[in-house]
């Protein structure tokens, strides 16, 4: 399976993952750049993963929301909480696919293929891209992920990341990982 490159300009802002980071942007704190700059990494991998210019505004708003509960309710168990968000915003920008949304936050951290619904699985492999600091890219190529993060950094979203999971891990030593789904 050969990568590809794509010369096209990386979003740096949507309207709708705008809106949304705005209005949680007192939760976020400190980590908002963080947390912006991951979705908008996501997008643009998901919107290359599927080679097109532009996302339909469901995948918008499940970027938006996709990791948001861990700051909105505090927990790193937080797929039900982000994907809840939803149903608060989805009248917002004119989405009526609530369930597509839902699946998209639900799904993103799958171990395994989600099936048929080439959106869903596409979001969940541009998530994956991003996690790895893009070693695992699927069709995307190295230079790509580079220009990306060079016009999105990470500003510390991984180091965030493992904090949060350690911390978590430390006190449910039981369920170290629970946004993990298999």
């Amino acid at each position: 399976m050969g990568s590809f490159a794509v010369s096209r300009v990386t979003v740096t802002s949507h309207p709708i993952v705008d809106a949304v980071l705005d209005r949680y942007r007192a939760e976020l704190g400190g980590e908002y750049a963080a947390y912006r700059n991951h979705v908008l990494r996501c997008f643009n991998y998901h919107s290359i993963l599927l080679d097109t210019e532009t996302l339909p505004d469901a995948a918008a708003l499940a970027w938006a929301i996709h990791d948001l509960g861990v700051w909105t309710a505090g927990t790193m168990d937080y797929l039900e909480p982000s994907a809840a968000l939803a149903d608060d915003l989805l009248d917002d920008f004119g989405i009526t696919d609530a369930a597509l949304v839902r699946r998209m936050v639900m799904d993103h951290h799958r171990i395994r293929p989600v099936g048929q619904d080439r959106l869903v699985e596409t979001f969940r492999i541009a998530d994956r891209v991003d996690a790895s600091h893009g070693i695992w890219r699927d069709k995307i190529s190295r230079a790509t992920v580079k220009a990306v993060v060079a016009d999105l950094p990470y500003e510390h979203f991984h180091r965030i990341v493992v904090r949060g999971t350690v911390r978590h891990a430390l006190k449910h030593p039981t369920n170290p990982a629970p946004m993990l789904r298999w």
